[in-house]
């Protein structure tokens, strides 16, 4: 399976301006993450045992993926939110690798970089539930992030588990940063 067709570069794709721009935001970088374990979940690498996570650490061929299994390889007791949130890998990593596996384009200008995307992979029915639910719950294409509904999760079939679990974990990684932010000005509201 060809991780650069994944979800994670779906999500990049979802998550890139009209001009291409790729905006830094910490929630994506825990979505980037969230979605590799996704794709790690597709190609057998992450499966879900009766009592545990069975994580196989091989190489995959790609660059982000490789990096996650790696840190996991290394800490092995962490449980898959803590990867969520910190596995070293963020969403300008996903872009980066999709650029060196001819998915997408990069050109550098004086503002940044810009990105392209080449034809996009086509997935699945499970894969597009999970791409959009990710998208939703990280606020992807300048969106705030938001609630997914329980219907849409639903359509992720085999991969109800491991979607359930970065959806939760995304909203509760907003919630804490509207609850920090609230906290740094005395207000105690969130930003809207």
């Amino acid at each position: 399976m060809d991780l650069a067709d994944g979800v994670a570069v779906g999500l990049a794709a979802r998550c890139l301006r009209e001009r291409g721009r790729l905006r830094s935001f910490d929630i994506w970088d825990t979505a980037a993450r969230g979605a590799l374990l996704v794709d790690l979940v597709r190609a057998g690498r992450v499966v879900e045992q009766a009592d545990a996570i069975e994580v196989q650490v091989a190489p995959t061929g790609f660059p982000p993926a490789d990096r996650l299994l790696a840190a996991m390889e290394v800490e092995p007791q962490q449980p898959l939110t803590w990867w969520v949130d910190h596995g070293g890998v963020g969403m300008s990593d996903v872009a980066d690798a999709a650029v060196t596996a001819h998915r997408w384009t990069v050109r550098r200008t004086l503002l940044g970089r810009r990105y392209a995307v080449g034809t996009p992979a086509s997935h699945g029915e499970p894969e597009s539930a999970v791409l959009d639910a990710l998208a939703t719950a990280c606020g992807a294409a300048g969106r705030r992030p938001a609630e997914v509904d329980r219907r849409d999760l639903e359509r992720a079939g085999p991969l109800l588990w491991i979607c359930e679990a970065v959806v939760a974990h995304l909203q509760e990684a907003q919630w804490r940063s509207i609850r920090q932010a609230g906290a740094a000005d005395g207000s105690g509201s969130p930003y809207y």
